[in-house]
């Protein structure tokens, strides 16, 4: 099972930061070992012990066969070296004294080169057959050693024999004390990491949260902006990409504004002039002597009154200032029942809302008005069903003759009409599903129209509970 990254930036950004800071002390801490390492075995005299044994190796090498025998049994009266043609024993079985081992065998190599092979293992054999490198030692209670050499002072482990296997296949057997492990790391030292690791994370948490809570607020703006809230200005703080971001947003929503209200008013004002050309013309076919042309006529001037009217209140609900609250979508609903029963028209609601949801009251009960007057208008049984979970989903269902399927999403483009059920007597304008998209989109909802099987027309309105647009 793969281990997915965190979602949020802000975790991404302190995850990463903290196994990097993670890392670092784990070399840190490695590093620390191996350099106690190496300091216990320099101290034991380990280091000097393999330079004699890579130094007395490469004289040996540079002699003949009888020479080299006679050195070699020099080195033993100097009690440096024995020739034994043993096989090495095993390696110390405990990993520490292994790792000692090989950082010991590692250097004799560094020093000899690769042409000599080095082999270390723990002291066996007669002492009499060899002569320790390091000889500095005391027998106990300060006895001289036996003829051939001390016995071990401690222990088998205390003792090492390093076989060198020469360039022309000879091989030699030194025989030194064992150098000790230094001590264990002092517990204060993982104390002294642990502190030190919570006050980097804390560091990293604080220092990750300052460069995301600017990119928080900019989201939740953007978010506000698209349901139609307005937002103020963000404070332009942080890194010069940060501030760059949110001056540019700032400026966006100061122009989006500018824009809708220029073109509200635009509209609002062709809406006042067009009411008094309308009225002379009104007034004009009243005077007019052809009874049927005159009816035509002040329709005509009336259908065009509602589509000036239409249009602006659909620009006045595109640039709605209304503030959100939590309602009850059940009320609502509930509240458009009585008004509707009160004009004689009915319909039934199923179903119930879990929670109250955040959304601006009016606008959200001029988009249901809308479907609703739809559906009771062109059906005669009209069922409007509430469901509840990660968004609220509102369902309105009449037994009307439907849509064709083609024009299904052409009925929410403003001033679209479909002729079968929309003609000019409905008196209609075409802006009522127009405007409940606009305001359902705003909410960061959606709707949409399908045919039912057993004929009729469902609307479906989804709203989503929480604010989906999150950086931390």
């Amino acid at each position: 099972m793969s281990i997915g990254l965190p979602q949020s930036l802000f975790s991404r950004l302190l995850a990463g930061l903290l196994a990097a800071v993670g890392v670092a002390l784990i070399v840190i801490v490695v590093l620390i070992i191996h350099e106690r390492r190496d300091l216990a075995l320099w101290r034991s005299g380990a280091w000097s012990a393999a330079d004699n044994i890579a130094e007395a190796s490469t004289e040996l090498m540079k002699l003949d066969a009888e020479a080299r025998q006679t050195q070699v049994e020099a080195y033993r009266t100097q009690r440096r070296l024995v020739e034994n043609k043993r096989p090495p024993g095993p390696p110390h079985p405990r990993k520490e004294a292994q790792r000692i081992q090989q950082a010991f065998a590692e250097k004799i190599r560094t020093q000899l080169g690769p042409q000599y092979q080095v082999q270390i293992s723990n002291a066996r054999g007669r002492w009499r057959d060899v002569i320790p490198v390091s000889g500095n030692f005391q027998m106990p209670e300060g006895r001289p050693p036996p003829e051939g050499g001390p016995p071990s002072p401690r222990s088998p482990d205390s003792w090492y024999d390093v076989s060198v296997t020469l360039p022309d296949g000879d091989s030699v057997v030194f025989r030194t004390l064992a150098p000790q492990p230094g001590p264990p790391l002092p517990r204060q030292i993982f104390i002294n990491l642990a502190l030190l690791t919570g006050l980097l994370a804390l560091a990293l948490y604080a220092m990750t949260r300052t460069i995301t809570r600017p990119l928080s607020d900019l989201a939740r703006a953007a978010d506000a902006i698209g349901r139609g809230e307005s937002h103020p200005p963000l404070p332009e703080k942080g890194a010069r990409e940060l501030r760059d971001a949110t001056h540019a947003f700032n400026t966006m929503q100061e122009r989006l504004h500018r824009y809708l209200d220029s073109r509200t008013r635009v509209l609002a004002a062709m809406s006042h002039d067009l009411r008094t050309p309308l009225t002379r013309l009104r007034l004009r076919a009243e005077a007019m002597d052809d009874t049927d042309a005159q009816a035509r006529f002040v329709a005509d001037i009336d259908e065009m009154s509602r589509m000036v009217t239409g249009a602006l209140n659909l620009f006045k609900g595109l640039n709605d200032e209304e503030p959100q609250r939590a309602i009850v979508v059940d009320d609502l609903l509930g509240e458009i029942q009585k008004e509707f029963a009160e004009l004689g028209a009915a319909f039934a609601i199923e179903g119930h809302s879990d929670a109250p949801l955040l959304a601006k009251a009016q606008s959200l009960k001029r988009c249901f008005s809308n479907l609703l007057h739809n559906a009771v208008k062109y059906g005669t049984q009209v069922v409007v069903t509430i469901a509840d979970g990660d968004e609220l989903v509102v369902s309105i269902r009449d037994d009307g003759p439907g849509i064709p399927a083609e024009e299904l999403e052409r009925v929410f483009e403003p001033f679209y009409r479909v002729e079968a059920s929309r003609n000019r007597d409905t008196g209609g304008t075409g802006l009522g599903l127009s405007i409940a998209r606009d305001i359902v989109q705003a909410h960061g909802g959606s709707i949409s129209l399908t045919n039912r099987a057993e004929g009729g027309l469902e609307a479906v309105v989804k709203l989503p509970r929480g604010r989906k647009t999150q950086v931390s």
